[in-house]
């Protein structure tokens, strides 16, 4: 079913599991979660947002392994134009409020045999520096040597986020802007900043294999499907050919009601920054 919106046009297929191409790990209990979730209610609500070239998942991971988990043979996708300059890439960087913040990312940083540089900025002029690893409110900047394989280095982020977690730290996961808007308006003290991928490394890092951790990279796509409850008894239909099921998907979106709903929209208890498509009975 092809979608056109005011930002970006699209379509919602059926693409056999085998040749998706998640491009981020996933967490088992909640993979085995959200695969309860969608077997007691029957049916997929909203579709993965994937490359349409190669069939790289963008967004929804955790979705492709449930349905994976349920031996699906096709899930619904929104295949996109990936190179569309429309389509965005940041990251999701951890957020910590702690004491002595300064203090602690030296704690920290020497407990995980980093070398790092440290530098003191003026906070107004703190913003992204893909080298910079933790940002702290008084304006300190530490960063890790420049030549590190980029899977190296967020996996060490992430490695440096699991100890903070560990000495007890609530740790708030919000996008690259966000966070540093937080820094600066000290509703935040510490912050570890993630790398911000390019759309080639994240296609690379699909069609190779080479999985980042979770929650590392953030796609903003410009209008977003959701609510198009697709029937659990049409991804896992044993004799029906791929051609098939997505004719069937077809009719079934061509009989709803599609509902645009503006960014920063409220939808199952999340804030979505894109325009939303809400498909309804």
């Amino acid at each position: 079913m092809e979608i056109s919106s005011s930002n970006l046009s699209f379509r919602i297929s059926m693409v056999d599991v085998d040749e998706l191409k998640p491009h981020e790990e996933v967490i088992d209990p909640i993979v085995g979660s959200l695969a309860n979730e969608i077997l007691s209610q029957g049916q997929l609500r909203d579709p993965l947002i994937v490359d349409r070239e190669d069939y790289v998942i963008l967004d929804g991971m955790h979705r492709f392994s449930s349905l994976k988990l349920l031996k699906c043979r096709f899930i619904p996708c929104c295949l996109v134009d990936y190179d569309s300059a429309q389509i965005k890439v940041g990251s999701w960087f951890r957020l910590f409020k702690v004491d002595e913040a300064e203090s602690l990312a030296e704690i920290l940083l020497r407990e995980a045999e980093l070398n790092y540089s440290r530098q003191h900025l003026d906070l107004g002029a703190m913003n992204y520096n893909s080298l910079a690893i933790i940002l702290t409110k008084n304006g300190a900047e530490f960063s890790l040597p420049q030549p590190m394989d980029p899977i190296e280095r967020v996996r060490t982020a992430v490695s440096l986020e699991k100890a903070m977690v560990k000495k007890g730290h609530a740790v708030t996961y919000l996008s690259e802007i966000v966070a540093v808007q937080r820094l600066k308006s000290g509703e935040v003290n510490f912050v570890i900043s993630v790398p911000i991928f390019t759309k080639r490394q994240i296609r690379e890092f699909g069609l190779k294999g080479r999985l980042l951790p979770h929650k590392v990279t953030r796609h903003v796509i410009p209008s977003r499907p959701l609510g198009i409850d697709v029937p659990i008894q049409l991804l896992t239909e044993p004799t029906i050919s791929r051609e098939e099921a997505d004719r069937k998907l077809g009719e079934l979106l061509a009989g709803r009601r599609v509902d645009r709903k503006p960014p920063g929209s409220v939808v199952g208890g999340r804030r979505y920054e894109e325009e939303l498509l809400v498909f309804s009975a």
